[in-house]
């Protein structure tokens, strides 16, 4: 968010004209605002700067007693000289961040060093963005899949945010896949994590080999068991088991980078496992339409349908 975007999403809530996106995306950055608050050093340097920090404590311990409210938190940050000066103040903090972002397209794979020691791996069709100030704050955006290996520092938590999900971990192993944003999975292989719905206030903590997906962006539902399999997108190797043929379809257009389309509903339903270690595309669809008894039409070199097969 920029700053021009903020100072206008606080002129719409004063004019109570905020819709329900805009109202979530405001507490997020406030709340965002509070976290940076905790983990810098400030200098007051002078009495006016001694004030500005006591008005700024005072409006974050009123925030405090009223979290649960967008309305309460924003106002407990605009209403009133002290208000103001802590936004101004968090404000110029938090926009003087400079970021950096790495994606990748359908079909490619990457993996980075941090400037920490921590290690990610990036699947296909996904993105990534951080600080590029990276030791001192280890706040990730994260859109798609990747697996992480956290190098441990108690004073820098290390968070991702996928959506209305945040991951918070001091130093593990673990996946985060988030292709259906509704529907998060977190996988640990080491270590533990914490693992927050932003919008319902769920929390809930992991340990080796435990995975959690929030069905409907709601409920947290943790399962446990070998986990090994998850990570397998690594090594180059598809992993289906009793999966959908459109959520399989949708693997195979971000592993492959096609296009694939199903020209009867009632085919998506359908269910497959199986694992294909780099296997061709064409290997993939082929063993699709044998087990399920199907047709894999090719309309062009990245296109293509499946339907029913004749009796």
């Amino acid at each position: 968010m920029t700053q021009k975007e903020f100072q206008k999403l606080l002129e719409k809530q004063r004019q109570g004209s905020l819709n329900k996106a805009e109202e979530n995306l405001l507490e997020e950055f406030v709340n965002r605002l509070q976290q940076n608050q905790k983990h810098r050093r400030i200098d007051p340097g002078d009495d006016h700067k001694k004030r500005i920090r006591k008005q700024i404590d005072q409006a974050i311990d009123a925030h405090r007693h009223q979290r649960r409210l967008l309305n309460s938190k924003v106002l407990a940050y605009v209403s009133g000289i002290a208000a103001v000066l802590c936004i101004s103040f968090f404000a110029f903090r938090y926009f003087s961040v400079e970021y950096t972002s790495v994606t990748t397209g359908k079909g490619e794979q990457r993996s980075l060093v941090m400037s920490d020691g921590s290690k990610i791996w990036l699947n296909a069709n996904s993105s990534l963005t951080y600080p590029v100030n990276f030791n001192e704050n280890r706040n990730l955006q994260l859109t798609g899949e990747a697996f992480f290996e956290v190098f441990r520092d108690e004073q820098h938590p290390f968070t991702i945010k996928t959506g209305a999900v945040r991951t918070t971990v001091l130093g593990t192993s673990f996946n985060i896949n988030s292709y259906d944003p509704a529907s998060p999975v977190v996988s640990v292989r080491s270590g533990k994590v914490k693992v927050e719905h932003t919008n319902t206030g769920a929390k809930v903590y992991l340990v080796k080999n435990q995975e959690l997906v929030f069905e409907n962006a709601n409920s947290p539902v943790t399962t446990t068991g070998n986990l090994q399999d998850i990570m397998l997108w690594m090594q180059k190797t598809i992993v289906l088991n009793n999966t959908s043929l459109l959520k399989t379809a949708t693997v195979l257009e971000n592993s492959y980078d096609v296009k694939i389309d199903f020209a009867d509903p009632s085919i998506k339903e359908l269910r497959i496992t199986g694992k294909f270690h780099d296997e061709p595309l064409e290997t993939v669809l082929q063993s699709i339409a044998l087990i399920n008894h199907l047709k894999i039409d090719t309309l062009s070199q990245n296109h293509f349908m499946i339907r029913k097969n004749a009796p």
